[in-house]
């Protein structure tokens, strides 16, 4: 019988585009994909240390599902990901019925650990349960992962992060940054254009600061844009400081790539920039975003932001509410502070409560919601350009999509199929989404 295998994914897209690179291993040694847990023979859980609840989640989601192996006890749990490599061998202590821990930079070593050949076997050793740590050579060339939608696919170009924003864990679990080489980025984008896929999102931690041989991102964009078959290229997460002359014109100019961009303002103080280590000011992320829209006024921009980060002041967050107001971001992720073991805020005391930064979140999210209502109206009457996803969840006769700027629209059509573009005049707005007809 073939062995099963299951991947819950938690966190970014790059966890979600390492799922499927260790599905694509797996799958080299004769596994099988299965979602039915009492099927599964291998469970990994593919997890994220962003904020401490995630990994609260991934443990009580682990320790629920120790149910199968009292009625299958050789069964193996696998854990891979951030808080593989943040907790270690704590994470064996803490959850019992884990079989495996590996880190970002040890997937290749899964293979051989579960599968060994029986010649290599060493019958006086057990074989090591915890395997972490970082190798900045290892950058899985020539191990593409298995593509997990037929028209649109993650791609890793970059892991690791050089920055130490002081309140981010990821370096302290990705490790420093390493670049891929764009040859072997280029395989795999004209390996996934070979079997349907249009649209392509590149990955990194800083995915705007790849370079590799002479190759800065501007020019990776533009090779990649070159590949038969890519419709449209977009990527996360990008970091302000990388923004140059060379790459808004590639955006502004290249068709390929969309009219959209996340960048994480993190916060509207300069004050509390400087205290996070972001390495800009409030006036030089504003100039970013005026470059971005000076061709396109309707050019997606979304980011992230903290309320209530250690030192937050009122009036560090109402420069906050007034960065908002002066971006008009098409819509924002909005987080209240939570301090990660090992960062050097996580070393202050706060001065915050958590009603406080509560508040401050809900000020945030209502300020949005108004920005995204009137953003939206503005596409009200446009003809765009849409990917067609599938049918919609909440009528099957209908179909759903995004724009180019990362806009979700419903439609209706009698042809469309997923993977196809269609062009859609936005006709309304409901609650918070577009509505289109097929022209």
């Amino acid at each position: 019988m073939p062995t099963h295998y299951l991947i819950d994914t938690y966190g970014c897209q790059m966890n979600e585009y390492d799922s499927a690179l260790i599905a694509s291993m797996l799958e080299k040694n004769g596994c099988v994909p299965t979602e039915d847990p009492e099927v599964a023979d291998l469970f990994f859980f593919n997890t994220c240390s962003v904020r401490e609840k995630a990994e609260e989640s991934a443990k009580a989601r682990i320790s629920k599902m120790k149910f199968y192996k009292k009625h299958r006890p050789w069964i193996k749990f696998i854990v891979t990901g951030c808080m593989a490599e943040h907790l270690g061998t704590r994470l064996i202590e803490q959850v019992d019925c884990i079989d495996y821990v590996f880190g970002p930079d040890q997937y290749n070593k899964i293979p051989n650990l579960l599968f060994p050949h029986p010649l290599a076997v060493n019958k006086r050793t057990l074989p090591k349960r915890v395997v972490t740590g970082f190798e900045y050579s290892e950058n899985y060339l020539g191990e593409y992962a298995k593509l997990s939608h037929p028209f649109s696919s993650y791609v890793t170009i970059q892991r690791g992060c050089n920055f130490r924003c002081s309140y981010c864990i990821v370096p302290y679990v990705r490790g420093r940054e390493k670049y891929r080489a764009s040859a072997d980025v280029l395989r795999e984008v004209e390996e996934a254009a070979d079997r349907g896929v249009s649209e392509i999102c590149l990955l990194g931690q800083t995915v705007n600061a790849y370079r590799e041989s002479g190759m800065d991102f501007a020019d990776l964009l533009v090779k990649i844009a070159d590949v038969h078959g890519i419709h449209r290229i977009r990527f996360m997460s990008p970091h302000p400081r990388f923004y140059t002359e060379k790459l808004i014109d590639v955006l502004q100019n290249v068709p390929e790539v969309c009219p959209h961009a996340h960048i994480p303002i993190q916060s509207g103080s300069d004050a509390m920039l400087k205290k996070m280590l972001r390495r800009y000011t409030v006036d030089e992320f504003m100039r970013i975003l005026e470059k971005l829209r000076g061709k396109n006024p309707l050019y997606g921009l979304t980011t992230d932001v903290i309320a209530g980060f250690v030192g937050e002041s009122d009036e560090d967050f109402e420069m906050t509410m007034s960065a908002f107001r002066e971006a008009q971001f098409d819509a924002a992720f909005m987080f209240i502070y939570s301090p990660r073991e090992g960062t050097e805020s996580a070393k202050e005391i706060e001065t915050l409560s958590e009603s406080q930064k509560q508040e401050r979140l809900a000020r945030l999210v209502e300020l949005q919601n108004a920005i995204t209502l009137e953003r939206n109206k503005l596409m009200i009457g446009r003809t765009e350009e849409i990917l067609v996803e599938g049918p919609s969840s909440r009528d099957a006769n209908e179909w759903v999509g995004k724009t180019g700027s990362f806009k979700k629209v419903i439609f209706s059509s009698d042809s469309a199929k997923p993977g196809d573009y269609v062009n859609c005049r936005i006709d309304e707005i409901r609650g918070w989404t577009l509505r289109g007809t097929v022209v």
